[in-house]
């Protein structure tokens, strides 16, 4: 019996001490505090990834810049593994970029392509124009709306506290006006985070309650003091994947701005306060996301090899099926996003209205987040704003998010340059400027100059947009062009050939009225009125002093038009669909003077044409894509007084940038097919590797004595091509081959755009 007592109460005692430890370990609060560092921050992935697969609690989140999206993605209820999936994805990699996706670069709205590579923004500052120098690197408009897609229902669900979400948030910016740390404990979730990682000159500031904020690494970059400043955890783990700042070099601008910029950070914990998991990464370079899964690695084994430390401090264990449990419910409680009505501010009255229209499509119905994004580019593509920045808040009773925009209009004014260099005589400078009124219409005018030893050309040009229930344009353009047949055919292989001597000059009004079918897509109607002049000799040693042969010919002419462009680019494209349809009726009347006869000749001509071209790209892997091109044309028979006027009125085939530089006498028919293929290698993100054949089949050939050889031997083009796709433009070395020209090959450095104002005369 007194044994049985004993027992009884050592037993109990036991229970009473153990109890004890598990509520004290039950008590205990762990906080994870993540530092910036730009793509290095994936670290931070490995190490939550580590934590969670040995069970180690996480009470409490903080972080700085990259820090603050992988904490703030945690407090939403991603797991490491999502967050693996979505930052290795071409999504974000693209969303990095700030590349708007190819299905809402709204080709509808544009006005006619230019060789521009790079531009300026003006704008009137107390009566002077001044210009606007951009404050970002990378566009912010798709990283904008792609964290309010993100965050927007896990802010409704924690209704703008921080210490509602999953998992309790914090994050820092950086307010450069009163020089210290912005804390950000409530508000939009998607606002916090994307202030907290706005680097300078890389990302653009963001703006809350009237205070631009930038980065939280200017001042605090280890924000493990407001860890324990909110949250008080028992034990704090910290996550770095950073150090001291490097010392500029003259080729790195993030290192010059990040020393400029950034005040020292302490990455120390006192001893009593936690563990740190770190590791620096000297060659991985801000922008290095694609390095993620040997960063999120690195974080996991860091992580892992701290866990004995870790559970000497935690000895509390939180099973995964817990933690999954808890996302689950978090999860359950976000609606889909499904928007009504819009608010907009930032512009004049006028313009928040219009803007406000656009969104909503002049409806009270709900839409849908895809609905959004399309209305949201849109209004980009039209270049009515210079920042577009959006917020959605949640009604509760309608069970729907109204979307807030704050915008900047866009500068009055714009300044582009661009053009071409070559190793050939293809070389050429562009400029142009571009202004717009926006009112309850849009209007842009743009003036453009081409000056280049082949081609030039003058055009002063305006398109005006009317938002109504379906998208109705105007536009007119005044072109005068020359080309100079003669001076373009000279490359590195050949510099001695000479064609025939031969300029042809444009002079014209074209008018259209039209509207968009599709976003990438529109129909346009038309008319053209103009001169299309041919000046030539018929001496194939041409001499300066010779008399030329001269064709005049004005011109009426109306079209019908389809236009479809998703390219990925504007030359050498890898990806997207070119698609024309076309309908064109002309009348005129030639004036002929010939070199040795003293009085012209005329006669009248009339003729209608339809044409069809697609281009189109196969995505066969990450790899390798395969153009299919197929161009069709049939046209009216007629024939001008001599060869070289017809020849040059005649469609003509020409698929590759070399080829628009040359006359290519014998690839010009009033009627033909030429189909083609183009297997594409992607090398690189910006870097690959094109080969083009086509075969060109005319119904007729038109010969020097002015008959015509019917179904004549089909010609061959070909054109080899590594192309760089650099921020200003393409850099390509091709090797280009033609049947029955001037000389076969052509080898050519390139760097620009071969792109010419269209002709008066439409095929």
């Amino acid at each position: 019996m007194r044994f049985f007592r004993v027992s009884l109460f050592l037993t109990t005692i036991m229970f009473a001490v153990s109890g004890n430890r598990i509520l004290a370990n039950d008590s205990i609060r762990v906080g994870l505090v993540m530092s910036g560092g730009g793509a290095k921050g994936l670290f931070h992935i490995g190490v939550l990834k580590a934590l969670e697969e040995n069970d180690i609690p996480v009470d409490y989140v903080c972080g700085t810049s990259m820090g603050a999206i992988v904490a703030g993605m945690y407090s939403m209820g991603y797991s490491p593994d999502e967050m693996i999936d979505y930052f290795s994805s071409q999504s974000f990699d693209d969303l990095l970029n700030g590349t708007i996706p190819t299905k809402y670069r709204f080709f509808s709205q544009e006005m006619d392509e230019t060789p521009e590579a790079l531009y300026m923004n003006f704008d009137f500052k107390r009566k002077e124009l001044k210009p606007i120098l951009p404050t970002n690197l990378i566009p912010p408009y798709r990283m904008d709306l792609e964290f309010m897609r993100l965050t927007s229902a896990a802010t409704a669900v924690c209704k703008n506290n921080f210490d509602s979400l999953m998992t309790p948030f914090r994050c820092v910016a950086s307010d450069i006006n009163s020089h210290k740390p912005y804390i950000m404990r409530t508000g939009n979730l998607g606002t916090a985070i994307r202030a907290s990682m706005s680097y300078p000159f890389v990302f653009k500031p963001v703006l809350i309650d009237s205070t631009l904020l930038f980065d939280g690494g200017v001042y605090n970059n280890f924000p493990w003091d407001v860890m324990y400043d909110d949250f008080k955890p028992d034990v704090i783990i910290g996550s770095i994947c950073t150090s001291k700042i490097e010392p500029p070099t003259e080729s790195d601008i993030i290192s010059q701005i990040s020393n400029m910029l950034t005040t020292e950070t302490n990455y120390t914990l006192p001893d009593s306060a936690g563990i740190l998991i770190e590791q620096s990464f000297p060659k991985v370079k801000f922008l290095d996301f694609w390095k993620i899964h040997e960063l999120v690695d690195s974080g996991y084994i860091a992580a892992t090899k701290k866990i004995d430390e870790i559970r000497e401090k935690i000895p509390v264990k939180r099973r995964a099926t817990e933690v999954a449990a808890k996302r689950t419910r978090f999860k359950s409680k976000c609606f889909v996003l499904k928007y009504e009505g819009a608010r907009v501010k930032g512009g004049s009255e006028e313009q928040n209205i219009t803007i406000q229209r656009l969104m909503t499509k002049g409806s009270r119905s709900a839409y849908t987040h895809d609905q959004l994004e399309s209305r949201f580019y849109s209004i980009i593509a039209f270049n009515l704003v210079n920042s577009f920045y959006p917020t959605a808040e949640y009604d509760s009773e309608k069970r729907v998010y109204r979307p807030d925009f704050r915008i900047t209009p866009s500068p009055i004014f714009k300044l582009s340059v661009g053009g071409n260099i070559s190793s050939s005589s293809v070389n050429m400078f562009y400029t142009g400027i571009e202004t717009m009124r926006w009112k309850k219409n849009l209007t842009r005018f743009r003036v453009t100059l081409s000056i280049g030893k082949q081609y030039s050309s003058v055009q002063i040009g305006a398109r005006q947009d009317y938002p109504l229930s379906f998208p109705l344009f105007t536009e007119a353009y005044v072109t005068i062009s020359a080309f100079d047949f003669y001076k373009g055919s000279q490359d590195i292989l050949h510099d001695n050939i000479r064609p025939v001597f031969l300029k042809e000059y444009d002079r014209f009004f074209t008018a259209n009225i039209g509207r968009g079918l599709t976003k990438n897509s529109k129909l346009k109607f038309g008319f053209t009125s103009g001169f299309q002049n041919v000046h030539y000799s018929k001496n194939v040693f041409f001499k300066s002093t010779d008399t030329l042969n001269k064709s005049n010919f004005p011109f009426l002419s109306f079209h019908i038009l389809i236009d479809k462009n998703t390219y990925n680019y504007k030359q050498y494209p890898t990806s997207g669909h070119y698609l024309k349809i076309s309908l064109n009726g002309v009348w005129g009347q030639e004036s002929y003077k010939e070199a040795s006869k003293p009085l012209p000749v005329k006669q009248a001509h009339n003729w209608g044409s339809a044409g069809l071209i697609s281009d189109y790209y196969f995505n066969i892997n990450k790899y390798l894509s395969i153009g299919a091109y197929m161009e069709f044309m049939v046209s009216g028979k007629f024939a001008f007084f001599d060869y070289y006027p017809t020849i040059d009125m005649l469609p003509v085939f020409q698929p590759t940038p070399h080829s628009k530089t040359f006359l290519l006498e014998n690839y010009r028919a009033s009627t033909f097919l030429a189909l083609g293929v183009k297997p594409i290698i992607k090398i690189g993100k910006s870097l690959s590797m094109q080969s083009d054949g086509y075969i060109f089949q005319p119904y007729k050939r038109l010969t020097t004595n002015m008959t015509y050889d019917k179904f004549p031997k089909p010609l061959f083009m070909a054109s080899t091509a590594v192309i760089w796709h650099s921020p200003i433009g393409p850099l390509s070395v091709s090797l280009n081959y033609y049947e029955r020209n001037y000389d076969r090959l052509y080898f050519l450095v390139n760097f620009g755009y071969i792109i010419f104002n269209k002709k008066g005369i439409k095929y």
